[in-house]
């Protein structure tokens, strides 16, 4: 009982640095440390509240060994990748003006259509930010930043494919496919869900995978009979894929239930 109390303790004292191998290192040590102090303290007759009250005394024996690892601690990770991102942002930003600055003076002449080179420009640093904001939090090893960060990523994809290639296609081409192109935000949120699942099913309750599993179904029904409708003219027929869907999902829950009791 003691030695999870132990552990618990160990864990929320390294809870905000990020996990890496010299930090893993220093805080099992650590940890090994406390637990044999406990131990000792428990054999000489000490009281078990008393030898862990020991036991955690340890860390400030050792907090010249915690300082070592202290740059890469969540504050010196953080600036780091505040620093570098600032950096790049800059230098990203001051590209893009000059590529759009470039285009509309020498390339084309005309400043028309050219504010499509910056708003392509803000949609792939909205992916940049989504993308590094998610390794940020899996360094540290955040389980609901990471799915909250998964689902950034997949949020920045929107207008990367759906969003600027309509608006493409509308403004230069002279080309409507509003109506039909929105399929691609159903795609990716039907990503998205497979994506969650597959990175934190191990996480996950029966009934969250049993949750997820039956919202991507759901959703790869609707991506089939958006497709079939809008490409054949099928609006009138196709909604048959979701009585074959349910009816798939009854059939699998049938025979789960069967299995499970026999």
């Amino acid at each position: 009982m003691m030695e999870k109390k132990l552990r618990k303790f160990i864990n929320r004292k390294f809870f905000l640095y990020p996990k890496t191998d010299k930090i893993i290192e220093v805080r099992e040590e650590l940890y090994s440390i406390m637990l044999d102090k406990y131990n000792d303290c428990l054999d000489s007759g000490m009281a078990k509240e008393d030898s862990y009250k020991n036991a955690i005394e340890m860390t400030l024996d050792y907090k010249d060994a915690v300082k070592e690892v202290e740059t890469g601690s969540s504050l010196s990770a953080l600036k780091k990748n505040l620093i570098s991102t600032a950096s790049f942002s800059t230098f990203y930003f001051l590209t893009l003006t000059a590529i759009y600055l470039f285009v509309s003076i020498v390339v084309l002449k005309s400043f028309n259509m050219t504010w499509l080179v910056p708003v392509g420009g803000a949609f792939l640093y909205l992916f940049y930010f989504a993308l590094n904001g998610y390794q940020y939090a899996r360094l540290f090893n955040f389980k609901a930043f990471k799915r909250c960060g998964i689902a950034l990523i997949y949020g920045s994809l929107i207008p990367i494919l759906y969003v600027f290639p309509s608006l493409y296609l509308s403004v230069v081409h002279s080309k409507n496919v509003w109506g039909h192109s929105w399929l691609i935000v159903v795609i990716i949120v039907f990503l998205y869900i497979m994506t969650d699942y597959t990175a934190n099913r191990k996480h996950f309750s029966t009934l969250e995978r049993d949750i997820h599993l039956l919202a991507a179904g759901l959703v790869l029904t609707t991506i089939l009979y958006l497709s079939a409708s809008i490409w054949f003219h099928l609006w009138g027929s196709a909604w048959i894929l979701y009585v074959v869907y349910l009816a798939l999902v009854s059939l699998t829950f049938y025979i789960s239930e069967k299995m499970g009791r026999s």
